[in-house]
């Protein structure tokens, strides 16, 4: 948009609102506009700046949770490595059940991260240490002194076995799963994740099976971790406000959470999904990475997501943990942190609370010095307004106060100056006033008088383009009534002939009947009379008089019949008695126009009608039957007398069509825009007005129609002419 085209929408804007208004409005908007924009940006430059602290957090948090998971389980592993090495070593005696008492009592001491360490021997002898003790670790033990059971000891101070607190029956650990995976395996394996027997929690061992310098098995080390202290680590993280972490498998089940929500339920420690966690965040977000993923196996690296719970928007980050042999015997784990963005929004919400506060005070300011400087600057425009209101209802006597010295004095000053200039001229004016109404009323009846005279000369010109298609017209059935006129009236002389020679036989006749009639009539006499008629008869009989009379009747009865039809169409043709609008068949109305153009279009010219199912057009007959003769007409003076035209009719629901198509010379295309101009014509002088086309133009316009042209030098002309089917109302 233009500076200028701004300009005049601002100017038809402010002139209809009071001025008042227009010197406050835009200090108002100014104001208001900053606020919004200040606002905004703060707003987004906050959200960007969340965006960014809330992905460093989630990826710092969920490195530590990663970190510290991983140093936590792999210390199983270590503590496993290190006792598979006294053994090969052999500072470390399996039959000495004391001594590996002991070595395990003091081990479990100095890795506080496991929760227990053992060792299964291949004949079911199970010796190992616990962290569960009141004071000290307790031993575990199961061999033939304990009758085949798993007992849990208390000890002392110096790791002696006090009492049994607890005891699982017939306890062999060749039996069980973490032995025997570790034996297939033949390397350092991690078991399933299930719920320890002596606290009733979470937990996962590392096992290792140890082999001799003769690949022969001497037993099995494990060391159990336990879930719950990787719970307790994950609760003590700060993230954000209300932020969450969770780390599941890659089946969806918990193994631990920052919050107090349960990870498995039942006395068969049923395992609970995260996305069925009692945690509404911990479930959501869940449920939101299945969806998101299709499956938790297609998470392959860190990633950081967002969505919505009931419109609040949350932060998410996931990334896989991996423990051993990524291929097999590998823990798969997911860590997962969410944090809401409502823990970053609440500075930036008060910033933005702020910043609105001060622009609607800044606005408030804006609007009361607005309406003190409006009400300065207005008063006096209010007074001018007065006295030009005044001047205007013709009061010339209005002066306004001058004692101001800044641009509205000066606008007083001008105005009463200006208001002297205006009555002086405004007398003036009323006296030009009357003269120059003397003029434009004598100018008007000249104007008047050229306009009837224009009417009249078109009016002639097109009288004469009538009066030369009527010349045509009528020399056309001049012709066609010549040649029947010719034939019947030697058809008539002939049967003037034969009627003379019936006229002898019938006076024959009647001499016959008299002589029959008579008494006194002589035999001789009446058999010549016979004799006279009998000769006669058969003179007439041999001659077929009779016969010949009768075709030469039929003649003169077909001469008439032509002569009556081509009354009938030029009557149809010339409609003098309907110039008003009446229902008509277009097709009919081309027939008439070929009957009547007869002689103009000749023999030679092939007429190929392709008449459409048409239904009544309303129109004025007499109009239309001229448009269609002059194209026709002009089609075949385009031919030379040899070629083809082509009528054509169809309808839709509003209008009627007739194309009209020849094989002529064609028009050229710098001519077929001015076919239609008054006086354009291209047939040699004093051949043609150049009206032709004009008047059919201006019918077709008449009748609320449309005529076109297509043209191709060469190939010939085709006229398209649609004709509503209702004619318009104004229409008479």
């Amino acid at each position: 948009m233009s500076t200028t085209s701004v300009s005049d929408f601002v100017s038809r804007i402010s002139g209809k609102v009071p001025l008042r208004t227009v010197i406050v409005i835009p200090f108002v908007v100014l104001i208001l506009l900053a606020g919004v924009v200040t606002g905004y940006l703060s707003f987004r430059n906050g959200q960007e700046a969340v965006n960014n602290v809330a992905s460093q957090l989630r990826s710092e948090i969920t490195a530590r949770i990663q970190e510290r998971v991983r140093n936590y389980l792999e210390t199983a592993h270590l503590i496993n490595r290190l006792n598979a090495n006294d053994i090969e070593l052999n500072q470390l005696d399996l039959e000495n059940i004391p001594a590996l008492e002991l070595y395990f009592w003091k081990q479990i001491q100095t890795f506080p991260q496991v929760t227990n360490t053992f060792i299964g021997l291949p004949n079911g002898k199970f010796v190992g240490a616990g962290g569960q003790g009141e004071s000290f670790p307790q031993i575990l033990l199961a061999d033939e002194s304990t009758g085949g059971s798993l007992n849990y000891y208390k000890t002392n101070a110096q790791g002696k076995r006090l009492k049994v607190v607890d005891s699982a029956d017939n306890y062999d650990p060749t039996k069980r799963d973490w032995y025997k995976n570790a034996v297939k395996a033949g390397k350092p394996i991690w078991s399933d994740i299930y719920r320890e027997f002596a606290t009733k929690q979470l937990a996962i061992s590392a096992a290792h099976a140890v082999y001799n310098n003769k690949d022969e098995l001497v037993g099995v080390l494990g060391s159990t971790a336990l879930f719950s202290s990787v719970n307790e680590f994950l609760s003590k993280l700060k993230i954000g406000e209300s932020g969450k972490t969770f780390v599941m498998e890659r089946s969806g089940e918990l193994v631990a959470s920052s919050t107090k929500s349960p990870v498995f339920k039942g006395s068969k420690a049923q395992r609970i999904l995260a996305s069925d966690s009692e945690n509404v965040l911990i479930k959501l977000t869940a449920r939101h990475l299945e969806e998101h993923f299709g499956s938790l196996k297609q998470i392959k690296s860190s990633q950081q997501l967002d969505f919505k719970i009931e419109g609040a928007r949350q932060f998410i980050q996931v990334a896989p943990l991996t423990l051993g042999d990524e291929k097999e015997n590998s823990l798969d784990l997911l860590v997962v942190v969410t944090i809401p963005e409502a823990d970053f929004m609440g500075r930036i919400t008060a910033n933005t609370n702020a910043s609105v506060a001060m622009s609607l005070l800044a606005l408030i300011l804006t609007v009361l010095i607005g309406l003190l400087t409006a009400r300065w600057i207005i008063r006096p425009i209010l007074t001018l307004n007065k006295a030009t209101k005044s001047f205007a209802s013709g009061n010339w006597d209005q002066t306004l106060p001058t004692e101001r010295s800044d641009e509205l004095g000066e606008l007083a000053k001008s105005f009463n100056s200006m208001g002297e200039q205006v009555k002086k001229s405004f007398l003036a004016l009323e006296e030009a006033n009357a003269t120059l109404e003397q003029k434009v009323k004598e100018r008007t009846q000249e104007l008047s008088v050229a306009l009837e005279e224009l009417k009249a000369s078109q009016a002639q010109l097109v009288q004469s383009e009538k009066m030369a298609s009527l010349g045509q017209m009528v020399a056309g059935v001049a012709h066609e009534i010549n040649t029947p006129l010719g034939y019947i009236k030697s058809n008539v002389e002939m049967t003037k002939d034969l009627f003379q020679e019936t006229e002898g036989l019938v006076t024959i006749y009647d001499s016959l009947v008299h002589l029959l009639m008579s008494e006194d009539v002589g035999e001789e006499e009446l058999n010549s009379q016979l004799t006279a008629v009998t000769e006669l008869s058969g003179e007439f009989r041999d001659n077929e008089t009779f016969q010949e009379t009768k075709e030469l009747f039929k003649d003169i009865i077909y001469g008439l019949e032509q002569i009556s039809e081509l009354v009938v169409n030029l009557k149809d043709f010339s409609r003098l008695d309907q110039a008003r609008v009446a229902d008509i068949n277009l097709n009919e109305c081309l027939d008439s126009v070929l009957v009547i153009g007869h002689n103009v279009i000749g023999n030679k010219i092939l007429i190929e009608k392709q008449y459409g199912e048409i239904p009544m057009a309303q129109c004025s007959p007499s109009h239309i039957n001229q448009v269609f003769l002059n194209i026709v007409t002009n089609a075949a003076q385009a031919m030379d007398k040899t070629g083809t035209i082509y009528l054509r009719t169809q309808a839709d629901a509003e209008n009627v069509y007739v194309e009209i198509e020849d094989t002529g010379k064609g028009i050229p295309e710098d001519v077929v825009a001015k076919i239609f101009d008054p006086f354009f014509t291209t047939k040699p002088i004093g051949e043609g007005t150049g009206l032709g086309l004009s008047i059919c133009y201006q019918i077709i316009e008449q009748h609320n129609g449309e005529i076109k042209v297509a043209s191709e030098v060469g190939k010939g002309t085709k006229f398209t002419i649609s004709l509503p089917r209702q004619a318009p109302s104004s229409s008479s």
